[in-house]
Protein backbone atom coordinates (compact mmCIF):
# COMPACT_ATOMS: atom_id res chain seq x y z
CA UNK A 1 0.00 0.00 0.00
CA UNK A 2 1.15 3.73 -0.70
CA UNK A 3 0.38 6.74 1.63
CA UNK A 4 -1.01 5.02 4.78
CA UNK A 5 -0.03 6.95 7.96
CA UNK A 6 -0.58 4.18 10.35
CA UNK A 7 0.67 0.71 11.76
CA UNK A 8 -2.06 -1.50 11.49
CA UNK A 9 -5.28 -1.80 9.94
CA UNK A 10 -8.30 -3.72 11.29
CA UNK A 11 -10.30 -6.84 9.66
CA UNK A 12 -13.30 -8.37 11.43
CA UNK A 13 -14.23 -12.08 10.83
CA UNK A 14 -17.69 -13.23 11.63
CA UNK A 15 -18.54 -16.62 13.28
CA UNK A 16 -21.59 -18.36 14.04
CA UNK A 17 -21.57 -16.33 17.62
CA UNK A 18 -19.74 -13.49 17.75
CA UNK A 19 -17.12 -11.47 15.75
CA UNK A 20 -13.34 -11.18 15.85
CA UNK A 21 -11.11 -8.51 15.35
CA UNK A 22 -7.63 -8.76 13.85
CA UNK A 23 -5.43 -6.10 13.94
CA UNK A 24 -3.10 -6.20 10.93
CA UNK A 25 0.54 -4.51 11.53
CA UNK A 26 1.91 -2.28 8.59
CA UNK A 27 5.41 -1.82 8.05
CA UNK A 28 7.50 1.40 7.34
CA UNK A 29 7.36 0.26 3.53
CA UNK A 30 3.45 -0.13 3.44
CA UNK A 31 4.10 -3.79 3.80
CA UNK A 32 1.66 -6.39 5.12
CA UNK A 33 0.63 -10.18 5.89
CA UNK A 34 -1.38 -12.05 8.27
CA UNK A 35 -2.37 -15.24 8.57
CA UNK A 36 -6.19 -15.45 10.18
CA UNK A 37 -8.06 -18.29 11.40
CA UNK A 38 -11.90 -19.21 9.84
CA UNK A 39 -14.04 -21.51 10.96
CA UNK A 40 -15.47 -22.56 7.32
CA UNK A 41 -16.97 -20.34 5.13
CA UNK A 42 -16.99 -16.65 6.48
CA UNK A 43 -16.90 -12.99 5.60
CA UNK A 44 -15.02 -10.71 6.49
CA UNK A 45 -14.57 -6.26 6.58
CA UNK A 46 -11.84 -4.58 5.80
CA UNK A 47 -11.98 -1.01 7.88
CA UNK A 48 -10.48 0.79 5.55
CA UNK A 49 -11.31 4.72 4.63
CA UNK A 50 -13.86 4.90 7.22
CA UNK A 51 -15.63 1.91 5.47
CA UNK A 52 -16.17 -1.42 6.34
CA UNK A 53 -15.42 -3.16 2.82
CA UNK A 54 -17.07 -6.84 2.86
CA UNK A 55 -15.64 -9.90 0.99
CA UNK A 56 -15.68 -13.38 2.51
CA UNK A 57 -13.48 -16.06 2.45
CA UNK A 58 -12.60 -20.01 2.42
CA UNK A 59 -10.41 -22.44 4.27
CA UNK A 60 -6.78 -22.21 2.52
CA UNK A 61 -8.20 -18.72 0.83
CA UNK A 62 -4.98 -16.54 -0.07
CA UNK A 63 -6.27 -13.07 -0.61
CA UNK A 64 -4.02 -10.21 -1.63
CA UNK A 65 -5.19 -6.26 -0.81
CA UNK A 66 -3.42 -3.06 -2.22
CA UNK A 67 -4.14 0.40 -2.39
CA UNK A 68 -2.85 4.09 -2.24
CA UNK A 69 -4.86 6.15 0.94
CA UNK A 70 -4.53 9.42 -1.56
CA UNK A 71 -6.55 8.06 -4.45
CA UNK A 72 -8.47 5.17 -2.26
CA UNK A 73 -11.60 4.89 -4.44
CA UNK A 74 -9.67 4.18 -7.74
CA UNK A 75 -6.63 2.51 -6.07
CA UNK A 76 -8.09 -0.51 -3.84
CA UNK A 77 -7.81 -3.68 -5.04
CA UNK A 78 -8.81 -6.80 -3.77
CA UNK A 79 -7.34 -10.16 -5.57
CA UNK A 80 -7.10 -13.84 -5.37
CA UNK A 81 -4.07 -16.49 -7.14
CA UNK A 82 -7.21 -18.87 -7.79
CA UNK A 83 -9.24 -17.37 -10.84
CA UNK A 84 -12.57 -18.65 -9.41
CA UNK A 85 -11.66 -16.78 -5.93
CA UNK A 86 -10.70 -13.59 -7.93
CA UNK A 87 -13.72 -13.80 -9.97
CA UNK A 88 -16.15 -14.21 -6.42
CA UNK A 89 -14.21 -11.47 -5.58
CA UNK A 90 -14.77 -8.98 -8.14
CA UNK A 91 -18.40 -10.25 -7.48
CA UNK A 92 -18.42 -8.97 -4.46
CA UNK A 93 -17.13 -5.78 -4.94
CA UNK A 94 -19.29 -5.01 -7.81
CA UNK A 95 -22.01 -5.06 -5.40
CA UNK A 96 -20.02 -3.31 -2.82
CA UNK A 97 -19.35 -0.56 -5.32
CA UNK A 98 -22.47 -0.38 -7.19
CA UNK A 99 -25.34 -1.62 -4.58
CA UNK A 100 -23.82 -0.66 -1.02
CA UNK A 101 -24.95 2.85 -1.58
CA UNK A 102 -28.62 2.61 -3.55
CA UNK A 103 -29.20 -0.24 -0.51
CA UNK A 104 -28.44 2.10 2.40
CA UNK A 105 -30.25 4.99 0.91
CA UNK A 106 -33.47 2.41 0.30
CA UNK A 107 -33.37 1.12 4.53
CA UNK A 108 -33.13 5.29 5.27
CA UNK A 109 -36.46 5.61 2.89
CA UNK A 110 -38.09 2.39 4.18
CA UNK A 111 -37.37 3.82 7.79
CA UNK A 112 -38.34 7.64 7.51
CA UNK A 113 -41.47 7.18 5.00
CA UNK A 114 -44.12 7.05 7.22
CA UNK A 115 -47.03 7.16 3.99
CA UNK A 116 -45.27 5.06 1.69
CA UNK A 117 -47.75 2.03 0.65
CA UNK A 118 -46.43 -1.76 1.60
CA UNK A 119 -46.84 -2.58 -1.74
CA UNK A 120 -44.54 0.33 -2.67
CA UNK A 121 -42.03 -0.79 0.23
CA UNK A 122 -41.95 -4.45 -1.48
CA UNK A 123 -41.65 -3.26 -4.70
CA UNK A 124 -38.42 -1.02 -3.87
CA UNK A 125 -37.08 -3.98 -2.06
CA UNK A 126 -38.13 -6.79 -4.79
CA UNK A 127 -36.64 -4.12 -7.32
CA UNK A 128 -33.23 -4.24 -5.44
CA UNK A 129 -32.67 -7.47 -4.91
CA UNK A 130 -33.10 -7.72 -8.63
CA UNK A 131 -30.30 -4.98 -9.11
CA UNK A 132 -27.82 -7.40 -7.13
CA UNK A 133 -28.89 -10.75 -9.15
CA UNK A 134 -27.94 -8.96 -12.39
CA UNK A 135 -24.74 -8.03 -10.75
CA UNK A 136 -24.20 -11.66 -9.39
CA UNK A 137 -25.39 -13.59 -12.92
CA UNK A 138 -24.32 -11.17 -15.35
CA UNK A 139 -20.79 -13.29 -15.33
CA UNK A 140 -20.07 -17.01 -15.71
CA UNK A 141 -21.09 -19.11 -12.19
CA UNK A 142 -18.53 -19.92 -10.28
CA UNK A 143 -19.92 -22.55 -7.21
CA UNK A 144 -20.17 -19.71 -5.00
CA UNK A 145 -21.89 -17.24 -6.78
CA UNK A 146 -24.34 -19.60 -7.39
CA UNK A 147 -24.68 -20.30 -3.84
CA UNK A 148 -23.12 -18.29 -1.13
CA UNK A 149 -23.76 -14.98 -2.68
CA UNK A 150 -26.78 -15.78 -4.04
CA UNK A 151 -27.82 -16.16 -0.54
CA UNK A 152 -26.39 -13.46 0.99
CA UNK A 153 -28.49 -11.19 -1.64
CA UNK A 154 -31.73 -12.89 -1.10
CA UNK A 155 -31.19 -13.03 3.12
CA UNK A 156 -30.57 -9.39 2.94
CA UNK A 157 -33.13 -8.26 1.38
CA UNK A 158 -36.08 -10.88 2.96
CA UNK A 159 -34.56 -9.39 6.34
CA UNK A 160 -35.46 -6.10 4.68
CA UNK A 161 -39.37 -7.30 3.95
CA UNK A 162 -39.33 -8.97 7.75
CA UNK A 163 -38.13 -5.75 9.50
CA UNK A 164 -40.91 -3.44 7.50
CA UNK A 165 -44.33 -4.14 9.18
CA UNK A 166 -43.58 -8.20 8.49
CA UNK A 167 -43.71 -7.55 4.88
CA UNK A 168 -42.55 -10.73 4.61
CA UNK A 169 -45.44 -13.02 6.02
CA UNK A 170 -47.34 -11.17 2.65
CA UNK A 171 -44.95 -10.49 0.05
CA UNK A 172 -42.24 -12.90 -1.60
CA UNK A 173 -39.02 -11.57 -3.12
CA UNK A 174 -38.95 -12.70 -6.84
CA UNK A 175 -36.73 -13.03 -9.51
CA UNK A 176 -36.80 -11.56 -13.10
CA UNK A 177 -37.67 -13.91 -15.78
CA UNK A 178 -33.98 -13.54 -16.76
CA UNK A 179 -33.11 -15.63 -13.67
CA UNK A 180 -35.06 -18.67 -14.52
CA UNK A 181 -32.97 -20.96 -13.11
CA UNK A 182 -35.55 -23.55 -11.27
CA UNK A 183 -33.95 -23.53 -7.48
CA UNK A 184 -34.22 -19.77 -7.71
CA UNK A 185 -37.68 -19.57 -8.90
CA UNK A 186 -38.77 -21.24 -6.05
CA UNK A 187 -36.09 -20.71 -3.20
CA UNK A 188 -37.94 -18.24 -0.67
CA UNK A 189 -37.57 -18.00 3.30
CA UNK A 190 -39.33 -21.01 4.64
CA UNK A 191 -36.50 -23.92 3.15
CA UNK A 192 -34.71 -24.49 6.60
CA UNK A 193 -31.14 -25.72 4.82
CA UNK A 194 -27.93 -26.41 7.27
CA UNK A 195 -25.70 -25.91 4.42
CA UNK A 196 -27.03 -22.28 3.43
CA UNK A 197 -26.43 -22.05 7.08
CA UNK A 198 -23.11 -22.88 7.19
CA UNK A 199 -22.59 -20.66 4.17
CA UNK A 200 -24.32 -17.34 4.83
CA UNK A 201 -24.11 -15.14 7.50
CA UNK A 202 -26.63 -13.52 6.48
CA UNK A 203 -28.86 -16.38 6.32
CA UNK A 204 -28.09 -16.61 10.00
CA UNK A 205 -29.08 -12.92 11.26
CA UNK A 206 -32.13 -13.27 9.58
CA UNK A 207 -33.19 -16.93 11.15
CA UNK A 208 -32.15 -15.56 14.48
CA UNK A 209 -34.45 -12.34 13.77
CA UNK A 210 -37.03 -14.01 12.03
CA UNK A 211 -37.44 -16.79 14.64
CA UNK A 212 -36.97 -14.64 17.98
CA UNK A 213 -39.82 -11.97 16.53
CA UNK A 214 -42.41 -13.71 14.44
CA UNK A 215 -44.68 -15.23 17.27
CA UNK A 216 -47.82 -16.98 15.99
CA UNK A 217 -49.81 -14.59 19.18
CA UNK A 218 -49.38 -11.50 19.62
CA UNK A 219 -50.88 -10.93 22.87
CA UNK A 220 -52.00 -12.89 25.26
CA UNK A 221 -54.76 -12.76 28.45
CA UNK A 222 -55.27 -15.03 30.96
CA UNK A 223 -57.32 -15.40 34.33
CA UNK A 224 -55.20 -14.35 37.42
CA UNK A 225 -52.19 -16.41 38.21
CA UNK A 226 -52.63 -18.35 34.96
CA UNK A 227 -50.37 -16.57 33.42
CA UNK A 228 -46.59 -16.86 32.84
CA UNK A 229 -43.92 -14.88 34.22
CA UNK A 230 -41.85 -12.72 31.49
CA UNK A 231 -39.03 -14.39 30.12
CA UNK A 232 -37.87 -13.30 27.22
CA UNK A 233 -35.00 -15.38 27.02
CA UNK A 234 -37.36 -18.13 27.73
CA UNK A 235 -39.74 -17.41 24.95
CA UNK A 236 -36.88 -17.11 21.86
CA UNK A 237 -35.39 -20.53 23.14
CA UNK A 238 -38.87 -22.17 23.09
CA UNK A 239 -39.37 -20.73 19.60
CA UNK A 240 -36.76 -22.18 18.21
CA UNK A 241 -37.28 -25.20 19.94
CA UNK A 242 -40.65 -25.64 18.11
CA UNK A 243 -40.15 -24.27 14.61
CA UNK A 244 -36.19 -24.97 13.96
CA UNK A 245 -36.05 -29.25 12.92
CA UNK A 246 -32.55 -29.22 12.03
CA UNK A 247 -30.71 -29.97 15.25
CA UNK A 248 -27.71 -28.12 14.87
CA UNK A 249 -29.35 -24.96 14.05
CA UNK A 250 -31.61 -25.81 16.64
CA UNK A 251 -28.46 -26.02 18.90
CA UNK A 252 -27.36 -22.78 17.31
CA UNK A 253 -30.42 -20.92 17.40
CA UNK A 254 -30.51 -21.72 21.76
CA UNK A 255 -26.69 -21.02 21.85
CA UNK A 256 -26.84 -17.75 20.69
CA UNK A 257 -30.00 -16.88 22.02
CA UNK A 258 -28.74 -17.75 25.80
CA UNK A 259 -25.85 -15.72 25.17
CA UNK A 260 -27.88 -12.50 24.20
CA UNK A 261 -30.01 -13.39 27.24
CA UNK A 262 -27.10 -12.90 29.29
CA UNK A 263 -26.20 -9.85 28.07
CA UNK A 264 -29.87 -7.72 27.77
CA UNK A 265 -31.95 -9.92 30.87
CA UNK A 266 -32.14 -11.02 34.44
CA UNK A 267 -29.47 -13.06 35.14
CA UNK A 268 -31.67 -15.62 37.21
CA UNK A 269 -33.87 -15.94 34.40
CA UNK A 270 -31.48 -16.69 31.98
CA UNK A 271 -29.39 -19.24 33.83
CA UNK A 272 -32.74 -21.14 34.11
CA UNK A 273 -32.66 -21.32 30.38
CA UNK A 274 -28.88 -21.99 30.33
CA UNK A 275 -29.41 -25.08 32.49
CA UNK A 276 -32.24 -26.83 30.41
CA UNK A 277 -29.71 -25.99 27.09
CA UNK A 278 -26.88 -28.28 28.82
CA UNK A 279 -29.55 -31.11 29.19
CA UNK A 280 -31.32 -30.48 25.53
CA UNK A 281 -28.42 -29.64 23.65
CA UNK A 282 -27.17 -32.50 21.75
CA UNK A 283 -24.40 -30.40 19.33
CA UNK A 284 -20.82 -30.64 21.02
CA UNK A 285 -19.28 -27.23 19.47
CA UNK A 286 -22.28 -25.41 20.63
CA UNK A 287 -22.47 -26.46 24.19
CA UNK A 288 -18.58 -25.87 24.45
CA UNK A 289 -18.90 -22.48 22.98
CA UNK A 290 -22.04 -21.60 25.82
CA UNK A 291 -20.11 -23.40 28.40
CA UNK A 292 -16.96 -20.86 27.80
CA UNK A 293 -19.20 -18.18 27.48
CA UNK A 294 -21.06 -18.56 30.98
CA UNK A 295 -17.53 -19.17 32.68
CA UNK A 296 -16.94 -15.31 31.87
CA UNK A 297 -20.29 -13.96 32.32
CA UNK A 298 -21.05 -16.01 35.39
CA UNK A 299 -18.03 -13.27 37.00
CA UNK A 300 -20.64 -10.93 36.21
CA UNK A 301 -23.44 -11.86 38.09
CA UNK A 302 -25.42 -10.25 40.95
CA UNK A 303 -23.29 -10.00 44.33
CA UNK A 304 -20.04 -10.34 42.01
CA UNK A 305 -16.98 -8.12 42.36
CA UNK A 306 -16.80 -5.85 39.63
CA UNK A 307 -14.14 -6.15 37.82
CA UNK A 308 -11.41 -3.59 38.82
CA UNK A 309 -10.07 -0.30 36.04
CA UNK A 310 -8.09 2.29 35.80
CA UNK A 311 -9.08 5.05 32.63
CA UNK A 312 -8.01 8.31 31.60
CA UNK A 313 -10.70 11.22 32.28
CA UNK A 314 -9.83 14.24 29.73
CA UNK A 315 -7.28 15.78 31.37
CA UNK A 316 -5.13 12.70 31.25
CA UNK A 317 -5.75 11.94 35.14
CA UNK A 318 -5.93 7.85 36.01
CA UNK A 319 -9.74 7.38 37.58
CA UNK A 320 -10.13 3.94 39.25
CA UNK A 321 -13.23 2.46 39.52
CA UNK A 322 -12.40 1.94 43.56
CA UNK A 323 -12.35 5.82 44.03
CA UNK A 324 -15.89 5.38 44.19
CA UNK A 325 -16.06 2.82 46.74
CA UNK A 326 -18.47 3.91 49.27
CA UNK A 327 -21.34 4.93 46.49
CA UNK A 328 -23.59 3.24 44.14
CA UNK A 329 -22.11 3.20 40.68
CA UNK A 330 -23.53 3.72 37.38
CA UNK A 331 -21.50 2.78 34.75
CA UNK A 332 -22.98 4.51 30.91
CA UNK A 333 -20.53 2.69 28.45
CA UNK A 334 -21.56 4.82 25.00
CA UNK A 335 -19.53 5.33 21.81
CA UNK A 336 -19.48 9.02 20.44
CA UNK A 337 -20.61 7.36 16.47
CA UNK A 338 -23.27 4.89 18.29
CA UNK A 339 -26.67 7.26 17.16
CA UNK A 340 -28.68 4.95 20.52
CA UNK A 341 -26.05 5.96 22.73
CA UNK A 342 -26.32 9.60 21.77
CA UNK A 343 -30.04 9.93 22.04
CA UNK A 344 -30.46 8.46 25.04
CA UNK A 345 -27.85 10.76 26.47
CA UNK A 346 -29.72 14.10 25.02
CA UNK A 347 -32.75 12.78 25.44
CA UNK A 348 -32.63 11.83 29.05
CA UNK A 349 -28.73 12.20 30.59
CA UNK A 350 -29.90 16.05 31.87
CA UNK A 351 -33.68 14.43 33.56
CA UNK A 352 -31.13 11.45 35.15
CA UNK A 353 -28.51 13.84 36.62
CA UNK A 354 -31.24 16.37 37.79
CA UNK A 355 -33.69 13.25 39.18
CA UNK A 356 -30.49 11.89 41.19
CA UNK A 357 -28.36 14.86 42.36
CA UNK A 358 -29.24 14.75 45.87
CA UNK A 359 -28.54 10.79 45.84
CA UNK A 360 -25.19 9.28 46.52
CA UNK A 361 -24.64 7.77 43.17
CA UNK A 362 -21.40 8.27 40.55
CA UNK A 363 -22.23 8.30 37.24
CA UNK A 364 -19.71 7.20 34.82
CA UNK A 365 -19.67 7.06 31.35
CA UNK A 366 -16.87 5.03 29.58
CA UNK A 367 -16.31 6.14 25.87
CA UNK A 368 -15.29 3.16 23.89
CA UNK A 369 -15.07 3.71 20.03
CA UNK A 370 -12.68 7.44 20.58
CA UNK A 371 -10.05 9.41 22.36
CA UNK A 372 -8.34 13.07 22.04
CA UNK A 373 -10.60 15.79 20.77
CA UNK A 374 -13.05 14.08 18.82
CA UNK A 375 -14.04 12.49 22.30
CA UNK A 376 -13.92 15.65 24.10
CA UNK A 377 -15.59 17.77 21.35
CA UNK A 378 -18.39 15.52 21.72
CA UNK A 379 -18.52 15.21 25.71
CA UNK A 380 -19.01 19.50 25.46
CA UNK A 381 -21.36 19.02 23.10
CA UNK A 382 -23.39 16.65 24.87
CA UNK A 383 -23.02 18.66 28.30
CA UNK A 384 -22.07 15.24 29.31
CA UNK A 385 -22.35 15.04 32.96
CA UNK A 386 -20.45 12.47 35.52
CA UNK A 387 -17.24 11.18 35.60
CA UNK A 388 -15.81 11.04 31.45
CA UNK A 389 -13.48 8.43 30.96
CA UNK A 390 -12.17 6.81 27.91
CA UNK A 391 -11.67 2.92 26.73
CA UNK A 392 -11.22 2.81 23.13
CA UNK A 393 -11.09 -0.15 21.12
CA UNK A 394 -13.87 -1.80 22.44
CA UNK A 395 -14.19 -5.32 22.30
CA UNK A 396 -10.45 -5.25 22.48
CA UNK A 397 -10.11 -2.89 25.14
CA UNK A 398 -9.42 -4.96 28.78
CA UNK A 399 -12.17 -3.29 30.52
CA UNK A 400 -14.58 -4.01 27.86
CA UNK A 401 -13.40 -7.46 27.69
CA UNK A 402 -14.22 -7.77 32.08
CA UNK A 403 -17.48 -6.38 31.47
CA UNK A 404 -18.42 -8.47 28.10
CA UNK A 405 -19.33 -4.88 26.11
CA UNK A 406 -20.05 -6.46 22.90
CA UNK A 407 -22.90 -3.85 22.29
CA UNK A 408 -23.59 -0.07 23.20
CA UNK A 409 -25.05 1.59 24.80
CA UNK A 410 -24.71 -0.73 27.87
CA UNK A 411 -25.47 0.24 31.50
CA UNK A 412 -24.06 -1.19 34.86
CA UNK A 413 -25.02 -0.66 38.27
CA UNK A 414 -22.40 -1.16 40.86
CA UNK A 415 -23.23 -1.50 44.68
CA UNK A 416 -21.47 0.62 47.73
CA UNK A 417 -18.79 -2.10 48.25
CA UNK A 418 -18.10 -2.45 44.41
CA UNK A 419 -20.34 -5.68 43.82
CA UNK A 420 -22.59 -6.11 40.68
CA UNK A 421 -26.06 -5.09 41.26
CA UNK A 422 -27.07 -5.41 37.30
CA UNK A 423 -24.76 -6.00 34.62
CA UNK A 424 -27.87 -5.02 32.26
CA UNK A 425 -28.96 -2.22 34.19
CA UNK A 426 -31.78 -0.04 32.61
CA UNK A 427 -30.81 2.63 30.21
CA UNK A 428 -30.99 6.51 30.99
CA UNK A 429 -34.43 6.70 29.44
CA UNK A 430 -35.65 4.32 31.92
CA UNK A 431 -34.01 5.70 34.82
CA UNK A 432 -35.64 9.42 33.94
CA UNK A 433 -39.15 7.91 33.44
CA UNK A 434 -41.61 7.48 36.54
CA UNK A 435 -42.05 4.75 38.95
CA UNK A 436 -39.20 2.49 40.67
CA UNK A 437 -36.21 1.36 38.55
CA UNK A 438 -33.56 -0.69 39.82
CA UNK A 439 -30.86 2.33 40.71
CA UNK A 440 -34.27 3.33 42.86
CA UNK A 441 -34.09 -0.35 44.59
CA UNK A 442 -30.35 0.07 45.10
CA UNK A 443 -30.20 3.09 46.76
CA UNK A 444 -33.11 1.96 49.00
CA UNK A 445 -31.64 -1.25 49.55
CA UNK A 446 -28.51 0.95 50.79
CA UNK A 447 -30.12 3.03 52.86
CA UNK A 448 -32.11 0.88 54.74
CA UNK A 449 -28.72 -1.01 55.65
Amino acid sequence: MKNFGNTFFELTTTGYFNHTVNPVSVDKKGNFSSNIYIDGIQDIYLYLNNDAIPFFAVPGDTIEVSWDQQHFKNTFKINSPSAERAQDLAIVMAIYNNRRQPFLDLYKKLNESKELADSSKYRLINDSYNAELNIIFSVPHTPYSSTKIFYDAYFKHAELLRSHKNLLSVYKLKSDDRYSIPEYAKFDHTFLAEDIFMQSDSYRRFLFDYIRFYKPFKSSRALKGNSVPFNPTKSDYLSGQAFLTVIPIRDWFSAKTIMSGFEHYDFKDVKAVYDDYLVQGSTPAYLDTIKAFYSKISKLAPGQPAPAFTLKDPEGKSVLLSDFKGKLVYIDFWGVYCGPCIGDIRDSGGKVHEKYKDKDVAFLNICVDEEGSIWTNKIKELKLEGVNLVAKGWVNNQVCKDYGINGIPHYVLIDKNGKIVNNNAPGLYQLAADGVNALDKALESEESK
